[in-house]
């Protein structure tokens, strides 16, 4: 066996604790710190992440209540009310019979449980009082009809009066939801 003076056996020592220390660090405080400053990035990135699904999922179970009340309401809709029919009657309770110019009805499956009902109206010659009294008495009524869309211009004949068309929507269970109720 070799023999190692004094001096030479503490800087043997030394060296040991020195190479140990490094390797502890490369092998563990270094990882560790670079884990902990990726962490630090990354948990603030991570936070405003579940602020805004909380954010979505608050409008999401807000949405998914009018959902349900949208289907209770439609659910609970009179079946005999058909919208072509309840807005000829409005029509003329407003006294616009003589300035209806068409009426189209169509019907879209929405889906499977679902049907909306679109009728679209043409008037020529009203006025804005007249229009406006029109679609009041649509979205205030018990029926389920909403205005979709409304196109207005001025009337070629006459610039103080106003052509219309105006689209109303009603959505209701389909007729094979009625029969399985």
């Amino acid at each position: 066996m070799i023999r190692l003076a004094r001096r030479e056996k503490l800087l043997a020592g030394g060296l040991v604790i020195f190479v140990a220390s490094w390797s502890l660090f490369t092998v563990a405080v270094k990882p560790a710190l670079a884990r902990i400053e990726t962490l630090e990035r990354v948990i603030p990135e991570n936070q405003q992440e579940l602020e805004k699904v909380r954010a979505i999922s608050e409008k999401y179970i807000l949405l998914s209540g009018r959902l349900d009340n949208l289907h209770t309401n439609i659910a609970s809709q009179k079946e005999t009310i058909e919208l072509l029919p309840f807005l000829e009657s409005l029509i003329e309770e407003c006294g616009l019979t003589k300035k209806l110019d068409t009426m189209k009805r169509d019907v879209v499956q929405i889906d499977s449980n679902y049907s909306e009902t679109i009728v679209e109206v043409r008037l020529e010659s009203l006025s804005l009082g007249e229009l406006v009294d029109f679609l009041y008495k649509i979205e205030s009524s018990q029926v389920r009809a909403r205005t979709k869309s409304i196109y207005i211009k001025r009337n070629m004949a006459n610039k103080n009066l106003l052509d219309s068309v105006v689209e109303i929507h009603n959505t209701k269970l389909s007729q094979n939801e009625f029969a399985g109720m």
